[in-house]
């Protein structure tokens, strides 16, 4: 019961952390989004390992290419914040949970970065099936709710944009859990939020002429900046919980604690949640319990 607990605040967390990098995003742009989110998220890292290991975060022995999860972070993080302010947070959440999945199965699939080869199943197809209908409902029926696009179309690119995000970000977990067997898990987020934050940090000075958005970095919400410590408490939760509880399970809750508290954020932040917006979610999640079920009996 309290891992459950505990995935369900994991899910609480990663669902906050896109809405402060929304925040931020009219503030900074998508680069100083991802400099702040992954910067703030190297500091917290730090202070864990001191508070905990009594030590800096060591480094020593991790290949360059294991902290190259950073560089996926930037796009993550940076375009989060783009597609937390147009089309909000649950549907940003859910749809790149959806993306996971895909490239989750392609992965497994080819066996790429070394996992076990995992042919996909049949029995699979419904719920990817569930999550396209879901994406396209989410567009055309619950279109008018999106008012920062004026544009149907522009909208089911960007819908698909964010489970392209969600797709990168399995590349970051994948990077991640390199660095996580040299160093652990711990040392091994730090490191790729410094690269994260350092190539952010290299390409926002270089397009803006050395003039990055000081101004803009006083006028964000002080809230926003709680991005960098949610994502790292959430990533620590999350390896514990999948440690702890059947994939599935953890799986489930952490949604759970996703799409409820990205409801809630849209409620707070946009100030309402039209159905046609929810049913499309819902189907989306359907899809992805759907997948995880069948998932779970083949594996069983």
């Amino acid at each position: 019961m309290l891992y459950m607990a505990l995935a369900v605040l994991a899910g609480i967390l990663v669902s906050s952390q896109s809405s402060f990098n929304g925040m931020l995003y009219p503030f900074l742009g998508v680069l100083g989004v991802s400099f702040a989110s992954n910067f703030l998220n190297a500091v917290t890292s730090f202070f864990f390992s001191l508070v905990y290991f009594h030590r800096p975060p060591k480094l020593k022995g991790l290949p360059v290419h294991a902290s190259f999860g950073g560089l996926c972070a930037l796009v993550v993080l940076g375009f989060s914040g783009y597609l937390v302010a147009h089309v909000g947070t649950a549907v940003t959440v859910c749809l790149s949970v959806s993306g996971q999945l895909f490239m989750s199965a392609v992965v497994d699939h080819f066996g790429l970065f070394g996992s076990e080869k995992i042919a996909f199943k049949k029995i699979r197809i419904p719920g990817f099936l569930c999550i396209i209908i879901g994406v396209f409902v989410i567009n055309f029926a619950g279109g008018s709710a999106f008012s920062a696009v004026k544009n149907q179309w522009f909208l089911l690119l960007l819908l698909i944009f964010a489970i392209i995000i969600g797709c990168i970000t399995v590349f970051a977990r994948m990077f991640n859990y390199e660095a996580s067997k040299y160093v652990g898990k711990l040392d091994g987020n730090f490191a790729n939020s410094i690269m994260g934050a350092g190539a952010a940090l290299v390409i926002l000075l270089v397009t803006t002429g050395f003039r990055p958005p000081v101004s803009g970095i006083l006028k964000a919400p002080a809230a926003g900046y709680l991005t960098g410590p949610f994502g790292t408490i959430a990533c620590v939760l999350n390896s514990l919980c999948y440690a702890k509880l059947k994939v599935f399970h953890a799986t489930i809750f952490l949604l759970i604690g996703q799409i409820a508290t990205g409801i809630v954020m849209d409620l707070i932040l946009l100030g309402s949640f039209p159905p046609g917006k929810l049913v499309g979610i819902l189907i989306v999640c359907f899809g992805i319990f759907l997948d995880k079920k069948f998932t779970a009996k083949e594996t069983a």
